[in-house]
């Protein structure tokens, strides 16, 4: 199958979204300003949570959102458990996965049937939701409460994902070029390493401050000296359980690994609703978790 074929049957299967006209539509807002704007104006008219200022999952609060609106992301810690970090580990080690962009390879186990073509595998969302942890991770108190304080609502979860980052030559595609993620009129991305990263791991990249910046916001892929025009670049290295926070909508990229491969987690908080998700839930309601922030991925 041929690369524009594949190119056709991604672009088909987002289009048949039905948030897919909504998330054309904010492709289409560029700007920082404007972007913030419309963000407000929806999230006046979203649900509001019941957390309260002064309650543990607001501690530290302030600093987070600082870090988020001035320079794009904000580091966590203490918020996953070594053990907790392991079981996904060893769970996602031994599940099928499927490479986004030649899905003719069909799903294989990423670090023992890869192909060499391939950069990324990713699992599939029913895989990613069963995962140990995964749903607590996403409605952590912590998280939800810093998300509504940085969206003005409820936030929703529009995006739980999973996957490894294998080794090659260094040669980068698709994500793994500096871009900016034009999701939603706001949005944040919670990312977890669930191994070592290091420089030779495929360390994760961000140019803070990019987000506020209205220069560079042609939805494509950029090269490094384009991006380091908007400023000096961040790498997030460490040992497995790092975990943080970053507005996608700055410029970032996914550095290629070298020597070993990465496996990383992540949840997207959004306003409305993202073509990225599954169709319909996949899996039952946690207990205790919020049926509005969960309705695309966990049924009540």
């Amino acid at each position: 199958m041929s690369k524009l074929v594949e190119k056709i049957i991604r672009n088909a299967r987002i289009a048949a979204s039905p948030y897919f006209w909504g998330f054309t539509a904010q492709r289409r807002i560029r700007h920082p300003d404007n972007r913030a704007k419309m963000a407000r104006f929806l999230a006046r008219r979203r649900p509001q949570s019941a957390i309260r200022p002064g309650s543990n999952a607001t501690a530290g609060l302030d600093s987070l959102v600082q870090n988020m609106n001035q320079q794009g992301y904000h580091m966590l810690s203490g918020l996953v458990e070594p053990q907790q970090v392991a079981e996904m580990r060893a769970y996602f080690s031994e599940q099928k996965a499927s490479d986004p962009y030649r899905p003719t390879f069909g799903r294989f186990l990423p670090l023992t049937e890869a192909r060499p073509e391939t950069h990324v595998a990713f699992f599939d969302p029913e895989t990613v939701v069963k995962a140990p942890h995964a749903a607590a991770l996403a409605n952590h108190p912590v998280l939800l409460a810093g998300m509504e304080a940085l969206l003005g609502c409820k936030p929703s979860i529009g995006y739980i994902a999973a996957w490894w980052s294998l080794p090659g030559d260094g040669t980068a595609e698709h994500a793994e070029l500096f871009h900016r993620d034009v999701d939603d009129w706001a949005f944040y991305k919670f990312f977890l390493y669930l191994t070592d990263v290091d420089e030779r791991s495929g360390p994760h990249i961000y140019v803070p401050g990019s987000h506020n910046r209205a220069s560079h916001l042609d939805i494509r892929r950029y090269t490094d000296s384009e991006a380091h025009e908007l400023g000096p670049e961040v790498r997030f290295i460490g040992p497995a359980g790092s975990c943080f926070l970053e507005n996608t909508y700055g410029m970032h990229r996914g550095l290629p690994p070298l020597d070993r491969p990465r496996l990383i987690f992540q949840v997207t908080y959004c306003l409305m609703g993202l073509p990225y998700a599954p169709p319909a839930p996949v899996a039952p309601l946690p207990q205790g978790c919020d049926p509005f922030i969960n309705r695309f991925y966990f049924k009540p």
